[in-house]
């Protein structure tokens, strides 16, 4: 889906005088997953489980998920 499409779909609303968007949810959707995805990335502890999950597996170690 190109940006232009996206944009198209989105729809500017007024409430009391103050500006909204409409999305489609559909759209809102994968907008949060990728928020949650960056969120995720952004996490020094999330980070550094995936390089120690990396090292064990090129070790050859026993991986135990969700310790």
């Amino acid at each position: 889906m190109s940006k232009i499409s996206i944009i198209d779909k989105i729809k500017k609303v007024e409430i009391d005088k103050e500006p909204m968007i409409l999305l489609p949810l559909n759209l809102w959707q994968k907008f949060e997953d990728y928020l949650e995805d960056q969120e995720a990335l952004s996490s020094k502890r999330f980070i550094r489980r995936i390089e120690k999950s990396r090292e064990d597996i090129s070790l050859k170690k026993l991986i135990y998920p969700f310790n």
